[in-house]
C-alpha cells in the first residue's frame, strides 16, 4: 500500500520537528540581541534625526509637486475635452436641426485664468438656459377595476417621542 507507506514516512520524518526547533532558536537569538539594538539606535538618533527630517521634507515636497503635475494634466484634459465638445456642437449646428425636432443649446461661461491651487475653487459653470427635449406621450394607465385594485394597509404615523428620564 503506497499511500500507507507515504503516510508512515511523513509522520516518522523528523524534519518538521527540526524546522520548528530552528525557528524557535532563531527567534530567541534575535530577542537576545534586541536590547543592544535599541541602545545602538538610541545613541545614533541625534545624528540621524536631521537626515530623517530632511528626507521627510523632501518626500513631502515631491508629493506636492506630483499633485500639482496631476492637477495641471487634469485641467489640460478637461480643457481639451471641452474644446472637442465645442467642435462637435458647432458641427451639429452647421448640419442643421436634427430630424426628430430636438434642439440642444450649450454655452460655456468664461473662466478666470489659472491661479494657485490653494486659492482655487472648483469650476462651476452657470446654466444659461434649460435643455428641453420633446417628451413622447405615454399611454394613459389602465383604470383599476375591483378585481385589479390592491388593498393597502393604513399608514402608521411617526412614533411618539418620550420625554427624557431624569
Amino acid at each position: 500500500m503506497p499511500l500507507t507507506d507515504d503516510l508512515r514516512r511523513t509522520l516518522s520524518s523528523s524534519t518538521p520537528l527540526y524546522v520548528a526547533a530552528g525557528t524557535a532558536d532563531l527567534a530567541a537569538q534575535k530577542l537576545r540581541e534586541l536590547p543592544a539594538t535599541f541602545d545602538r539606535l538610541r545613541a545614533e538618533a541625534p545624528e540621524r534625526l536631521p537626515k530623517l527630517r530632511e528626507r521627510a521634507q523632501h518626500a513631502a515636497l515631491q508629493g506636492v509637486g506630483i499633485a500639482l503635475e496631476y492637477a495641471v494634466r487634469a485641467r489640460e484634459t478637461y480643457d481639451g475635452l471641452a474644446e472637442r465638445g465645442k467642435t462637435v456642437v458647432e458641427r451639429r449646428r452647421a448640419e442643421g436641426a436634427p430630424a426628430d425636432g430636438t434642439d440642444v443649446t450649450v454655452e460655456r461661461a468664461e473662466q478666470p485664468p489659472f491661479t494657485e491651487p490653494e486659492a482655487r475653487k472648483p469650476a462651476q459653470e452657470p446654466v444659461t438656459e434649460p435643455v428641453t427635449e420633446p417628451v413622447a406621450e405615454e399611454p394613459a394607465p389602465k383604470p383599476r377595476t375591483a378585481r385589479t385594485a390592491k388593498k393597502t394597509a393604513p399608514r402608521k404615523g411617526a412614533p411618539k417621542k418620550m420625554p427624557p428620564k431624569d
